[in-house]
C-alpha cells in the first residue's frame, strides 16, 4: 500500500507567519502554545518547534493578523515577536546573560552545598547564611522557574516544566525556612533546593549551546554571502556597495580569493569557483563567459565580471537558508506521539508527587520532611524536555547535514517518508543523461578526413537552431575548426544545406540524401543502424553529392550514473526508468546504468498514473528535473529533483539535489534512515528515563540533588546523541 501523505496545499487566500517565541522550556509549554493560536480566527494550522522556538502560522488575513497571533501567544504566558527573515539561533546577550546566571547561581550554591555537606552540628546563625543565600540561588538567580510557573497559573491554571521546579524548589526552601524559624533545631533542605536551581541552569546552558551546533548549518550558510559588492559603473569604474541596492543587470566584478555577491552570468574572464560550501560539489567548477555562478560561492584564481540575475532574498543562496530554515522547524509525523503524551505529562507528575507524599506521610507514618524529600524528587526528575526535542532537534541537524552534502529537504515529514522508499524511478533526460546533446562520433566514408568533415558539417549547421546542429557547432568550436556558410536552406525535418568554401554541403538524414539522388552505400546504413541502436542519433553529410560521412549525436548519460543505480539496487531498492522518449532511446540508455524496468513512450499526464500503479507495491520515489515531471514528482511518495530542475519541477519535489550527481538520491534515503534511527533511539531513551526515574524518586531511592542533575542532562543527551549525525557515514 503506498504512504498516507496528507500534505494540504496552502490555498493561495491563506498566508504563513512564523514567530519567534520567548520563554518556551518544554514539550508542554509547546502543546499550550499550539492550542492558543488554534483558537485565533481564521488559523488553519499552528506547529511550535522547541529546538527552534519558532512558531509557523498558517492563517486566513481576513480574518486574523500578526498583531492577534501574537496576542494568542502572550495569552498563553509567553512572548511572541515577527521572526526575521535569518537570524541567530541564540542571540549572543541572550546567551550571555544565561551564562552570567548560572555562574552567578553556582558560586552561591557552592559554599551552601560544602557547609551543609561538611558542618553537621553547625551554629543557627549559620543557618540563616544559608537561607540568605539560598534566596539569592532560588529566587534572584532562579526567578525565571517561578515566573514561569506563574505566568502558566495565571494564563489558564496549567502546568508545566517551570511548575514542577518551581514547586520542587519552593517546597524544599519554604519548608527549611518554616523549620528555622519555628524549630530549636531545624532540619533543613536549604542545599536542595540552590542545588536543583543551579544544576537545571546548567542543563539549560548546556542545551541551549548544544542546540545552537545543531543549527550551524543556517550560520555557515548565511556567513557565505559577503558584506559588499563590487559594482563596474557606466564610466568603467569600481564602487563598492551593499549587497541590499544591487538590482538585476548590474555588472560586478569578482577577483581572486573573493566571494561572489549575487547571481548572475558570467560576461568576461574565466576562473575556477569553489560551490563546496553551497552545492556539496568537491571540486572547483570551471567558469567562463555564459557560464552562470552563484552568489556566496568562492572565486578562484582569476578575474570575473558577471552580470546580477539574482540578488537579495532571490539568490539561491537566500532561497537555501530559507528552505532550510523552514524544514529545520518542521515537524515529523513520528512526533505525534511524544505531543500526545506531553499534553498529559506534567498533571500526571504533579499527580504522582502529591500520591507519593501521601503514601510516605500517611502509610508510611514518616516525617513530614522524609515523605517531601521523595516527592521533591519526583517533582525534579520529571522531563518533558526531553520528550520535547528528541525529535526536532535530531530533524535540525539531518535537514543541516543534507544541506552540506548539497541536498535540499523541503520539510521533516519529507526527511521521515525518504526512509520507506522501495522504488526509485528515474526520468530520464536531464536526469539519467546530461539533458543535452553531444557529439559522440564522426565517421568518414569518402576521401575527406575528419577534421575537414566536422569543420564543413558545422559551417553548414551554424545557420541552424535546431539542438543536433547546434551540438556539432558546439564540438567544432571546441576543437577550433571554423568555417562560413556563403548560403543556408533548412529542409524541415529533414536537416540542412549550405554552399561552404564552393562546395555543396547536406547534412540530414538518410531521406534528405536520397530525395536529392545521393547514394548512401550500405557501410553508411550499417554505421547508422549501429548507432541506433546506441540511442544516439545519426545524420548523414554529403559533399558535392557524394556521401562523405555519418555523425552522431546523444544525449550522453551523467557519469555515475551507473554506480549511482547499482548502489540504489544494493540498498534494496528497485529502479525503474519512465521517459517520454522512443523505446529505443529508452532501451539504450538503461543498458547503460542497468535499469532492467523500463517504460518509454510515456505522456507527462500518463507518469503520474504510472507512479500511482507502482504505489500498490510499496513507497515510490520519482527523480525528475523538468516541468513535465512535477504531476509525477507530486504523486510520488517522495519527488526528487535534480538541481538545474525547472522551478516548477522544484516546487513539486520534497527533495532537490543541488548537485549534478544520481548518488545524492541514495545519499537522501540513507540520510532518512539515519536520522529517523536517531529520533527512535531520543524519544526510547526519553520514555525510559521517566520510567525509570519516576518510580525511583516517588519509592524514596534517589536524592532530589541526583534528579535534578539526571533531569539537566537528560536534554543535554537527547540533542548530543541527535548532533551524531553531523558526521555519521552515509557511504
Amino acid at each position: 500500500m503506498p504512504i498516507e501523505t496528507p500534505i494540504k496545499p496552502i490555498p493561495s487566500t491563506l498566508e504563513t507567519s512564523t514567530l519567534d517565541i520567548q520563554g518556551m522550556h518544554c514539550a508542554s509549554c509547546v502543546s499550550r502554545i499550539e492550542r492558543s493560536l488554534k483558537k485565533v480566527a481564521g488559523v488553519s494550522d499552528a506547529s511550535v518547534n522547541l529546538a527552534t522556538n519558532r512558531a509557523r502560522v498558517v492563517f486566513d488575513p481576513a480574518l486574523a493578523v500578526s498583531k492577534s497571533l501574537i496576542a494568542a501567544v502572550e495569552k498563553a504566558g509567553y512572548g511572541a515577536v515577527p521572526a526575521p527573515k535569518v537570524r541567530a539561533f541564540v542571540n549572543k546577550p541572550e546567551r550571555d546573560f544565561a551564562l552570567l546566571n548560572l555562574i552567578g547561581a553556582a558560586v552561591l550554591t557552592l559554599p551552601v552545598l560544602t557547609l551543609s555537606m561538611t558542618w553537621m552540628m553547625r551554629p543557627v546563625w549559620i543557618e540563616w547564611i544559608l537561607a540568605a543565600l539560598t534566596t539569592l540561588v532560588v529566587f534572584g538567580f532562579g526567578r525565571q522557574f517561578f515566573a514561569g510557573a506563574w505566568s502558566a497559573l495565571k494564563h489558564g491554571g496549567a502546568a508545566t516544566m517551570d511548575t514542577l521546579v518551581a514547586l520542587g524548589t519552593g517546597v524544599s526552601y519554604f519548608f527549611s525556612l518554616a523549620e528555622l524559624i519555628w524549630e530549636p533545631h531545624p532540619s533543613v533542605y536549604f542545599e536542595t533546593a540552590a542545588t536543583i536551581v543551579t544544576l537545571i541552569l546548567l542543563g539549560r546552558n548546556l542545551e541551549a549551546r548544544a542546540k545552537q551546533r545543531a543549527s550551524d548549518t543556517i550560520q555557515s550558510l548565511v556567513a557565505l554571502s559577503p558584506k559588499t559588492a563590487r559594482l563596474v559603473t557606466e564610466g568603467g569604474g569600481e564602487v563598492d556597495v551593499p549587497l541590499d541596492s544591487l538590482n538585476p543587470g548590474d555588472l560586478l566584478r569578482v577577483r581572486p580569493g573573493e566571494k561572489l555577491a549575487a547571481d548572475g552570468i558570467v560576461t568576461d574572464g574565466a576562473s575556477a569557483v569553489d560551490e563546496a560550501l553551497l552545492t556539496g560539489e568537491s571540486l572547483p567548477i570551471e567558469k567562463a563567459v555564459g557560464d552562470a555562478v552563484i552568489g556566496g560561492t568562492l572565486n578562484g584564481s582569476g578575474t570575473l565580471l558577471y552580470r546580477v540575475t539574482a540578488s537579495g532574498d532571490q539568490t539561491m543562496l537566500a532561497s537555501m537558508v530559507r528552505l532550510v530554515e523552514e524544514a529545520q522547524g518542521s515537524k515529523a509525523p513520528v512526533q505525534k506521539l511524544a505531543d500526545t503524551i506531553s499534553a498529559v505529562f506534567v498533571p500526571a507528575v504533579l499527580g504522582v508527587a502529591l500520591l507519593t507524599f501521601l503514601v510516605w506521610y500517611f502509610a508510611l507514618h514518616v516525617s513530614l520532611a522524609a515523605a517531601l524529600t521523595p516527592a521533591v524528587a519526583v517533582l525534579v526528575i520529571a522531563c518533558p524536555c526531553a520528550l520535547g526535542l528528541a525529535t526536532p532537534t535530531a530533524i535540525m541537524v539531518g535537514v543541516g547535514r543534507g544541506a552540506a552534502l548539497g541536498i535540499l529537504i523541503k520539510n521533516g515529514e519529507a526527511l521521515e517518508r525518504a526512509h520507506k522508499i522501495t522504488r526509485i524511478v528515474f526520468d530520464k533526460t536531464g536526469t539519467l543523461t546530461e539533458g543535452r546533446p553531444v557529439l559522440t562520433d564522426i565517421l568518414p566514408l569518402g576521401a575527406a578526413d575528419r577534421d575537414t568533415l566536422l569543420r564543413l558539417a558545422a559551417a553548414a549547421e551554424r545557420g541552424s537552431e535546431h539542438a543536433l546542429g547546434q551540438a556539432i557547432v558546439i564540438e567544432a568550436n571546441r576543437e577550433s575548426l571554423s568555417g562560413t556558410a556563403e548560403s543556408f536552406r533548412s529542409h524541415a525535418g529533414g536537416g540542412v544545406e549550405a554552399t561552404v568554401e564552393g562546395k555543396q554541403i547536406l547534412v540530414g538524414t538518410v531521406t534528405l540524401l536520397t530525395d536529392a539522388k545521393i547514394v548512401v552505400s550500405e557501410t553508411a546504413l550499417a554505421h547508422i543502424a549501429r548507432l541506433e541502436t546506441e540511442g544516439k542519433t545519426a545524420m548523414l553529410v554529403a559533399i558535392d553529392g557524394a556521401a562523405a560521412g555519418v555523425l552522431a549525436v546523444a544525449d550522453t548519460v551523467r557519469p555515475g550514473a551507473g554506480s549511482a543505480v547499482d548502489r540504489l539496487r544494493k540498498m534494496g531498492m528497485t529502479v525503474a526508468l519512465l521517459t517520454g522518449d522512443a523505446p529505443r532511446v529508452a532501451a539504450a540508455v538503461a543498458r547503460t546504468v542497468g535499469i532492467e524496468d523500463v517504460q518509454a513512450s510515456v505522456k507527462p499526464g500518463e507518469k503520474a498514473a504510472a507512479i500511482h500503479l507502482w504505489q500498490k507495491n510499496g513507497a515510490v520515489a520519482m527523480v525528475g528535473d523538468g516541468v513535465n515531471d512535477a504531476p509525477a514528482l507530486a504523486s510520488a511518495d517522495l519527488g526528487v529533483a535534480m538541481g538545474r530542475a525547472s522551478d516548477v519541477a522544484m516546487e513539486a519535489a520534497d527533495v532537490t539535489l543541488l548537485r549534478a550527481d544520481l548518488n545524492g538520491v541514495a545519499d537522501a534515503i540513507l540520510l532518512s534512515r539515519r536520522t529517523l534511527k536517531i529520533i527512535h533511539q531520543n524519544l526510547f531513551w526519553a520514555f525510559l528515563f521517566n520510567v525509570i526515574g519516576i518510580p525511583l524518586a516517588a519509592f524514596g531511592l534517589l536524592n532530589p540533588m541526583l534528579a535534578a542533575l539526571a533531569m539537566a542532562f537528560s536534554s543535554v543527551s537527547v540533542v548530543t546523541n541527535s548532533l551524531r549525525l553531523k558526521s555519521a557515514k552515509l557511504g
